[in-house]
């Protein structure tokens, strides 16, 4: 893991820097929430942790049962 310090309107791009897959973007810092932008194209999908979990759970329509 990587944790790293960022004030408002710093971002870390994410993949090749002159390439690359998406940039994040730190837009807002209010007490203990931060706010982020995400700049990835439309087909990458981007959830929460917890949407994500619930997501895997669920069975997609693709799978042979």
């Amino acid at each position: 893991m990587l944790a790293l310090t960022r004030r408002i309107g710093e971002e870390v791009v994410i993949g090749d820097p002159a390439k690359p897959l998406g940039v994040i973007r730190v837009v807002d810092i209010h007490g203990d929430k931060v706010k982020l932008s995400f700049d990835f194209p439309r087909e990458t999908e981007i959830n929460r942790r917890e949407l994500a979990e619930q997501k895997a759970r669920q069975p997609r329509p693709d799978q042979d049962r």
